[in-house]
């Protein structure tokens, strides 16, 4: 029998982890001939800098999407409810007042939550109106801490993203040897350009490498603010990095790709509060390009340390430019790169992920 879910979620734009992971979520699910999909988009941001903020286009967005979920029930009448939440912030305050009206109608929600919990008082009760007696998705046992207090442990299912490959056997191999023509290194950081996010302590890495080391890093990713931008250009020219350091802007599709088949290594030194996977990871191990990370959330579990790539215990700029530095070196570069690659075609591909998230859903309802 075909089950009716209404899928709510944040999906692109802007592009950023959860919203990326939701589309490739509501493709599977709306692929599928077990299940008819009805879908409501939640976000009304047009770019990372509306990300967190109130403005009018959002105020009416609310009203809009309230209007979407009365006329769901009316003329879809779903079975059960497919539902990705913000957990921090105007997000959460939004989605509460969503998941509320939702739950009048009795159909049961499955949470797929694709975020860290913030556990402050008022959260807290948000969080135990909106989970209670439902069941959940989370991306790794890491996380279990997280909802263990709001969820039924037999309730809570795990499920690692994962992206489709976007790359041949063919043209990986054809992508190393081009590689080994190259004479310097290419680093690179790709991410929202939030400071927590890390690029201040790949800069300061980047300081302490200036002369030990012939590279180049680019930095891609979309600034949350003018002034972060400003405190960025001002950072690396005090560094004397002029000649090592280039950011490239928000890249996407083709020229995103074009960026990770010209680069060798990864950093990614994040302290992102609410980091839980990191899907630049994966992308970056899908070229072959070994991820040097700091050892927060998921991340553990998605590098094999010292084969795929480094794990950092520390998060410090020594530690990052240690690790580069034995990256440096071509053999064990190379070595690495054919165990990140052979790694996201095991565990992170999408095709597995497809399976998987079919099953659970189909398990729960």
């Amino acid at each position: 029998m075909v089950k009716k879910i209404l899928f709510l979620s944040t999906l692109p734009p802007p592009h950023y982890g959860a919203s990326i992971m939701s589309e490739i979520c509501l493709e599977i699910l709306q692929k599928s001939k077990n299940f008819q999909v009805r879908n409501i988009k939640l976000n009304y941001s047009k770019s990372m800098n509306d990300v967190g903020k109130i403005n009018l286009s959002k105020f009416k967005g609310f009203f809009k999407v309230m209007k979407q979920i009365s006329n769901s029930f009316k003329e879809f009448s779903p079975d059960f409810i497919y539902f990705a939440p913000a957990t921090k912030g105007f997000g959460l305050i939004r989605d509460f007042l969503f998941v509320q009206k939702i739950k009048k109608y009795g159909v049961p929600f499955v949470f797929h939550i694709h975020s860290r919990l913030f556990k402050g008082r008022k959260n807290k009760l948000m969080y135990q109106k909106m989970f209670k007696g439902e069941k959940a998705i989370i991306l790794g046992k890491e996380l279990l801490d997280d909802v263990e207090e709001f969820f039924k442990k037999e309730d809570i299912n795990f499920l690692p993203n994962a992206i489709k490959n976007q790359i041949s056997e063919r043209e990986f191999k054809k992508l190393i040897e081009e590689k080994k023509k190259r004479p310097n290194l290419n680093l690179l950081f790709l991410s929202n350009m939030n400071e927590s996010k890390g690029w201040p302590k790949l800069l300061e890495a980047c300081e302490i490498l200036n002369k030990k080391l012939d590279f180049t890093c680019n930095f891609v990713g979309e600034f949350p603010s003018k002034w972060e931008k400003e405190r960025f250009y001002e950072s690396a020219k005090e560094k004397n990095l002029g000649r090592r350091v280039n950011y490239l802007g928000k890249k996407t599709g083709k020229d995103k790709r074009k960026i990770f088949e010209q680069s060798d290594i990864f950093i990614f030194p994040t302290e992102y509060p609410f980091e839980t996977f990191g899907v630049v990871i994966i992308e970056s191990m899908m070229f072959g390009i070994p991820v040097i990370a700091n050892g927060i959330a998921t991340i553990p579990s998605i590098i094999s340390d010292n084969e795929t790539g480094f794990v950092l215990k520390k998060n410090s700029p020594e530690e990052i430019s240690e690790k580069i530095l034995q990256l440096s070196k071509r053999e064990t570069r190379e070595n690495f790169s054919e165990k990140s690659r052979k790694r996201f075609l095991e565990k992170y591909e999408l095709g597995n992920y497809q399976k998987n998230l079919l099953k659970i859903i189909g398990s729960l309802f």
